[in-house]
């Protein structure tokens, strides 16, 4: 297949076009908003075409990667689609802006990039939840993130243009993998705090309550103290732990921990899957319609943390 990419930045550059190319696939178009820039990495990894018009991803393509700040996740989207072309959006999909109704996916191919699904370790958690039933899930993550001013990841400081702070950014993988794993939770109760001052927030705490009694407690943020990423679950007098989550390292299943490592670029298995999913007319590994979801949770995270931490339910039903 042939791909139109839409972004330059470091997903880009150091996981998607790398793993397009370990696939045979061909990234064939870039585009960006700057069209100098979109042709200087344009340049530097061989990519035949740049430009800073949307034609550029559209003609002569079998596929689009979208992986540009999430303010524009949704128009290019709908752009694509509607050329008849299946795409990929990087996560999340729309975040606290909350535009993610707008994309009609039905019966198309279209996907988000939560490719921690794929993950073996997961596969493996998700094949064990068939005959176990935790009653708490406890779900840690940190890591330094401070850009100053001229830093081109300053965005992910501003909402309207990155969608919200930690939650959306880091904090969307893990309730991913949570509404993967056990479906739609009942309620959000949420507290977000520290914000830059752009207003992103640099701490989210949120607890999760399904029907079943399980319930979540979720805090990411972005400081210099000591990196965790921690995925644990407990009930029925066992506990089952991924620490760190992406290192594939399961204890709590077995005498000894499993090893059960991801691919060392984990946008490889990702696109796999949506080459697949494409040629077969089949969906995803994250269909739009779930990536949504993390959407919803995350929108009532802030209408939760604005009501002082209240309880409130993400869907009607």
């Amino acid at each position: 297949m042939r791909w139109g990419i839409a972004g330059y930045g470091d997903i880009v550059t150091r996981r998607v076009l790398p793993a397009l190319r370990a696939l045979g696939e061909e990234p064939v178009a870039l585009w960006g908003r700057d069209a100098r820039r979109a042709a200087q990495v344009a340049e530097r990894y061989a990519v035949e075409a740049s430009g800073s018009g949307q034609e550029i991803l559209l003609r002569g393509v079998d596929a689009v990667y979208v992986a540009t700040p999430v303010v524009r996740h949704v128009p290019l989207a709908r752009t694509v689609l509607a050329a008849g072309l299946p795409v990929l959006v990087e996560k999340p999909l729309a975040g606290a802006l909350g535009t993610g109704a707008a994309l009609d996916a039905a019966g198309r191919c279209a996907g988000v990039a939560y490719y921690r699904r794929l993950a073996p370790a997961v596969r493996r958690l998700r094949e064990e939840l068939r005959d176990w039933a935790p009653e708490r899930v406890e779900v840690r993550f940190r890591c330094a993130f401070a850009p100053g001013l001229d830093d081109p990841m300053r965005w992910r400081t501003d909402p309207a243009v990155s969608g919200g702070g930690v939650l959306a950014d880091a904090g969307s993988h893990r309730i991913d993998l949570l509404l993967h794993l056990f479906g739609r939770p009942r309620e959000v109760a949420a507290a977000l705090g520290r914000h830059f001052p752009g207003g992103a927030e640099r701490r989210a705490e949120l607890g999760l309550r399904w029907r079943s009694g399980l319930c979540a407690h979720l805090v990411a943020e972005w400081s210099d103290e000591p990196p965790v990423d921690r995925f644990e679950l407990s009930g029925e007098g066992r506990t089952v732990t991924l620490d760190p989550l992406d290192s594939g390292r399961v204890e709590g299943l077995g005498a000894a921990p499993l090893l059960l490592p991801p691919a060392a670029n984990p946008h490889q298995p990702l696109l796999a899957d949506f080459v697949r999913a494409a040629a077969s007319g089949g969906a995803p590994v994250c269909p739009v319609a779930e990536a949504r979801l993390v959407d919803d949770v995350i929108v009532a995270a802030g209408r939760s943390a604005a009501a002082g931490g209240f309880p409130v339910r993400p869907w009607n039903d």
